[in-house]
C-alpha cells in the first residue's frame, strides 16, 4: 500500500494514468470515430477536431462521474483486490468514511472489471463440482430440487507435482438447477474441449460427454476429489467469514472476484494495475441501489 499510495500520489497523477491507458493507442471519436483531437475543456480532455465532442478520461469507464477523489478510488481498487479475503460494500464504506450507497456503487461497478474474459479456458486436467451458497435447511440434502440455497458449479485445474495435487485456475458460475444444460454452460464458457475432465457419478454430466472428454468417478465423500473441495470450502468461507450472505441477484459478480483474485494470486504485485487496466475498458454501468442483496 505504501508503495502504490507513493505511485498515485495525486489526482492528476491518477488522472494522467487513466488518460495513457485509455487512448493507448490513439484517440477515436465516440461520436464521429474522427481520428485526430486538440486540447479539451480541461487538463488532459481531448476534444474532436472535427465535431468537437469532449472527452475526459474518466468518461464511459468505472470512474464516469464520480465525486470520489480520484486517489481515494485508486486506493479502493488495491483493497478490493489485492486482500486475500476482499471486503464488503459496508466496510469499504466504514473504512473509507463513504455514504453506504457509495460504497456498494463502487464495489459493484470494480466486481463488473473482474469478470472472466472468457479468452482462456481450464485445460489439462479439470475437476468439475456442484455446491451450495446458503444456511441449514431441514429435508434437503444432496441435490435436492427443493433447497432455496444459491446453486453453483465450479472447474479447477489439477496440475500433479511430487505426488501432490496443486490447484490451478478455477472458474465458478451460477446455476438453477443440475440439469446438463445447466452445467454446460460452465463447460462452454471456461473449458477446452481438449482437457480431461474427472466428475462424480452425478448423471448430468453424461450427456456432455459427445463433445467433452469426461470421466466420472465415485466422489467418495469427497475423498477423491480433494482439489476442489478444498476450493469449495474456501469460497464459502469466503462468503460466510467476509460477506456473512449473498442474493441470488449477486452471487455472480461474488464468484467472478473470488476467481479473479484466485487466478492472479501469484501476480498479487501487478494485480491493482491489471484491475485498473480493465477498468478503463470496462463500460459505466449504471448500479440500482434498488437490488437485493444491498449491504453485500
Amino acid at each position: 500500500m505504501p508503495d502504490f499510495r507513493k505511485r498515485f500520489d495525486s489526482d492528476f497523477t491518477c488522472l494522467s494514468y487513466l488518460a495513457g491507458l485509455k487512448w493507448a493507442a490513439g484517440f477515436n471519436c465516440r461520436r464521429c470515430a474522427h481520428k485526430v483531437s486538440v486540447k479539451g475543456d480541461r487538463n488532459l480532455d481531448k476534444r474532436c477536431q472535427s465535431c468537437g465532442y469532449n472527452e475526459a478520461p474518466t468518461a464511459h469507464t468505472v470512474f464516469h462521474s464520480m465525486k470520489i477523489p480520484l486517489t481515494l478510488a485508486f486506493e479502493m481498487v488495491y483493497r478490493i483486490c489485492v486482500s486475500k479475503k476482499g471486503i464488503s460494500s459496508l466496510a469499504l464504506s466504514r473504512e473509507y468514511n463513504l455514504n453506504p450507497k457509495t460504497g456498494y456503487n463502487f464495489k459493484r461497478k470494480i466486481q463488473l472489471s473482474m469478470k472472466s474474459s472468457e479468452k482462456h479456458p481450464l485445460e489439462g486436467l479439470v475437476h468439475v463440482d456442484e455446491f451450495v451458497v446458503g444456511g441449514k435447511e431441514v429435508g434437503c440434502q444432496g441435490r435436492s430440487s427443493e433447497t432455496e440455497k444459491k446453486r453453483v458449479v465450479v472447474a479447477v485445474e489439477v496440475i500433479k507435482s511430487k505426488k501432490k495435487l496443486l490447484m490451478g485456475r478455477a472458474y465458478a458460475l451460477s446455476i438453477e438447477n443440475y440439469s446438463s444444460s445447466e452445467l454446460q454452460k460452465l463447460f462452454d464458457k471456461h473449458i477446452s474441449s481438449k482437457a480431461k475432465i474427472e466428475t462424480d457419478g452425478w448423471s448430468g454430466y453424461k450427456p456432455l460427454s459427445e463433445n467433452y472428454k469426461i470421466k466420472q468417478t465415485y466422489s467418495d465423500k469427497g475423498q477423491n476429489f480433494p482439489t476442489i473441495h478444498t476450493l469449495i470450502m474456501n469460497v464459502k468461507n469466503w462468503i460466510r467469514g467476509t460477506h456473512h450472505s449473498v442474493s441470488e441477484n449477486h452471487i455472480q459478480k461474488y464468484l467472478d472476484e473470488f476467481c479473479f483474485r484466485l487466478n492472479r494470486r501469484t501476480f498479487i504485485n501487478s494485480m491493482p494495475i491489471f484491475l485498473l487496466n480493465r477498468i478503463v475498458t470496462t463500460n459505466h454501468t449504471p448500479v440500482k441501489l434498488s437490488e437485493r442483496g444491498y449491504y453485500g
